[in-house]
């Protein structure tokens, strides 16, 4: 065992070369005899008490009193502390890191350079607590200092003059790099994986190499061979930049061949090659370098551009939340109309006739409106064509299985129903009705059959061709609209997932199939509001091979691929959509101090590196990072094994519940409005009609896998990095059943009896 950290933390565990082991002995405030840190703040939270032995660890977690509480904590411990043997092992030869869909480009060394950088700032962020101390206290900073690590970092240790100071202020920084809200190792990681965008180069631009190739000429000019070498061996790139300025596709792009070792002859013979190009040829901005890639964006040429691992979040988002994009049209009741009276055609005609008359007007424009241009007129000018009354809106955010705050219930049962339930509560509707007063004209046609009254067969209209749906509740008529629908609905079978590439195969320079996309980027982020509206909205459905196809060409569901692409439109004059799933999938999966089991950051990490890792069995995986050490033919060994199982099956849990719980949400939120549709009182004649979910068309115990199929994740390069679970609906609790705890407790508790009564006979 080599000496690799030496940490205190929230567990008792024991850092190895490339594994956390937890350690079952009873004297924690120690050091092992490789040097290692045993980490024993966990054991401060149960009760204080020093003198603790792997079976009351268990002891507390299977107490009734304070054992979900503590199985919450030690799962949640255990987590960081392979985070944090993850982020301390990416360079070692056990760093696990395979080829993956979802591995960025050099990603082992990334993290190996955030790795010391994150120390130095830990140590740091130490170094000025100190200062502070010493400005407080005076003389007195460091009988202060000590006495604060003895209170905060010791189980046993009471007196300052007898501590183990070195020992104390790793723990301090081991406190931090866990838990630290700014410096952790778990906020490190997912800086990394989340919140960077994919690697690009730093660009060139035209008027630029124009200047360099007037002075290279100048050089050239000259006849001196040795004034031409150095000259240009100061700037080896600037022969590359030149010839590749004259080539407007980025796979005709090469990297200089160029080095400090090359030939005078070579260099000069380079060097007139280049001045041969006329300047009028030059006119293309190009990388400054091909070779490899640089970290930092300073002209925002790339924003946009997701990585590997930004897809990774972004994939598990897609499949477990089920995003829409949403827009809108409300058409209110008129001075007649009232919800809880019931709905009929009247409920929508004024006094006037000019309701009728503008909201069948409104209609038949939407029934016409077949390539959304109409449509997306409206929402840019937030109001609609013919109906002053009427309201015209996009959202902000996406509807997804978890928001109940943006969108009413009403909506997003009738929407899930229609994408997730095989539209069993709607029905059909592509219009046509004679457009005529004496007969209502399209109000008269679709209000009956929507009024919600409880013998109505159907609760909503649809047409399936543009994602359309209608329905009435409190505020009137909804026409709501899945923006992009054609994507989602041709786009239904999963496909092999794709990578971004690093380097060519040779690997001399960037890949080409890479450095075309960034190119791309580059473009369109050069754009005018009004280009970037036109390129990926309003002419979208004529884009065959124009820049909405040439963005994010990785991201192979097309559905998926288009809230992305659109996601780039927020903010910008003109666009029809304002949404932005990145800043959706961040908060959904930031770093929070909440230890409930929907926080999805708890395993993210986690998921990611066992995702792309060589080690496809999951107990192994986590063998790697942290295991249960047994001695021997120590009594406690069973006990050990046990919580070992348990917190795997925690684990697994965990996963369980985060690919779940936003359909337990939505069900709870369709059970709550369920319920309140019942106890409307019946003294009126408020609209009784429910959604269905349940029975044989009903599609409650099959949300998830329903869910799964059609905002389905590709399919990675290796299948074995797909982790899959049984989920078991119970109608009764109304809840999902991923684990029998009970049988794992009592199979704890037993063990826990037979140490205490010496073991197994």
């Amino acid at each position: 065992m080599k000496k690799l950290l030496t940490l205190l933390g929230s567990v008792s565990l024991v850092a190895t070369t490339a594994q956390m082991a937890v350690a079952c002995g009873t004297n924690y405030d120690k050091k092992d005899e490789y040097g290692n840190s045993i980490l024993i703040e966990f054991l401060q939270s149960i009760d204080g008490t020093a003198s603790i032995s792997s079976s009351d660890i268990l002891f507390k977690l299977i107490n009734n009193k304070n054992g979900p509480q503590n199985k919450e904590k030690l799962t949640l411990d255990l987590l960081k502390m392979i985070n944090l043997s993850i982020l301390a092992n990416t360079t070692s030869e056990n760093n696990n890191i395979d080829e993956s869909i979802y591995t960025n480009y050099d990603l082992a060394n990334i993290l190996s350079e955030r790795w010391k950088s994150l120390n130095a700032t830990v140590d740091r962020q130490i170094t000025t607590e100190k200062d502070k101390y010493k400005k407080d206290y005076g003389k007195k900073w460091e009988k202060k200092w000590k006495e604060m690590l003895v209170e905060k970092y010791s189980v046993y240790q009471d007196d300052v003059k007898s501590m183990d100071l070195n020992f104390l202020e790793n723990k301090y920084k081991a406190n931090i790099l866990l838990t630290d809200s700014n410096n952790s190792a778990s906020k490190t990681l997912l800086d990394v994986l989340l919140n960077t965008n994919q690697q690009g180069v730093t660009w060139i631009g035209v008027n630029d190499i124009v200047k360099k190739h007037k002075a290279l000429k100048n050089i050239v000019d000259s006849n001196d061979d040795t004034k031409i070498a150095n000259y240009v061996k100061a700037d080896l790139d600037q022969i590359a930049q030149i010839e590749n300025s004259t080539k407007a596709e980025a796979s005709d792009w090469k990297a200089t061949t160029l080095t400090e070792t090359s030939s005078t002859q070579d260099l000069v013979a380079a060097a007139k090659k280049a001045v041969e190009i006329t300047t009028d040829k030059i006119i293309n901005d190009t990388p400054v370098n091909l070779n490899n890639f640089t970290l930092n964006d300073t002209n925002n040429s790339r924003a946009g551009f997701l990585s590997n691992s930004q897809k990774y979040f972004l994939d598990k988002f897609y499949t477990t939340q089920a995003p829409l994009a949403i827009s809108e049209v409300v058409i209110p009741f008129s001075e007649n109309g009232s919800f809880d009276n019931g709905v009929t055609v009247n409920s929508f005609k004024s006094n006037d006739g000019i309701d009728q008359k503008n909201t069948n007007q409104l209609l038949k424009d939407i029934q016409d409106d077949v390539d959304g241009s109409e449509w997306r007129r409206w929402i840019v000018e937030s109001k609609a064509a013919n109906h002053t009354k009427a309201t015209v809106k996009h959202y902000d955010k996406l509807m997804t299985l978890s928001n109940s705050t943006d969108f009413t219930q009403d909506m997003r049962s009738v929407v899930y129903d229609f994408v997730l339930g095989n539209k069993v509560n709607g029905e059909n509707y592509s219009g046509g009705a004679a457009f005529a007063e004496e007969n209502d004209g399209i109000l008269g046609e679709i209000i009956p059959k929507i009024s919600r009254a409880k013998d109505n067969s159907k609760f909503y209209l649809y047409n399936d061709t543009l994602g359309r749906v209608y329905y009435v509740d409190s505020t009137g008529l909804h026409i709501v609209q899945i923006d992009g629908y054609s994507y989602f609905k041709d786009g239904s079978v999963k496909v092999d997932g794709k990578a971004i590439k690093g380097l060519s195969e040779d690997k001399n320079q960037i890949d080409s199939e890479t450095l075309t996309e960034l190119n791309a980027f580059k473009k369109y982020n050069a754009l005018t509001a009004e280009e970037k509206v036109n390129e990926l909205q309003t002419n979208i459905v004529n884009s065959d091979g124009g820049t909405y196809k040439k963005l994010n060409t990785t991201i192979v569901n097309p559905y998926l691929k288009y809230l992305t692409n659109s996601s780039m439109l927020k903010g910008v004059s003109g666009s029809a959509s304002s949404f932005d799933i990145m800043s959706e999938v961040k908060d959904w999966a930031q770093i929070s101090s909440s230890t409930e089991s929907a926080s999805y950051w708890m395993t993210s990490v986690f998921d990611y590196f066992k995702t792309v890792s060589t080690i496809k069995d999951q107990s192994e995986f986590i063998k790697t990072y942290v295991q249960f050490q047994t001695d021997g033919e120590n009594k406690q060994n069973e006990a050990i094994e046990k919580t070992e199982k348990w917190f795997y099956s925690s684990v697994e849990t965990k996963q369980s519940l985060n690919a779940i719980n936003p359909s337990i949400f939505y069900t709870e939120s369709f059970d709550k409005w369920t319920e309140e549709i019942r106890t409307k009182t019946d003294a009126s004649n408020y609209p009784k009609q429910e959604i269905i979910i349940d029975g044989e068309n009903g599609y409650r115990e099959k949300l998830v896998q329903e869910t799964n199929q059609r905002f389905w994740m590709p399919k990675d390069i290796d299948e074995n990095n797909a982790i899959s679970y049984n989920y078991v609906y119970s109608k009764q609790a109304k809840s999902y059943i991923v684990l029998n705890f009970g049988q794992i407790t009592s199979e704890i508790q037993n063990s826990y009896i037979t140490f205490k009564n010496g073991g197994t006979k």
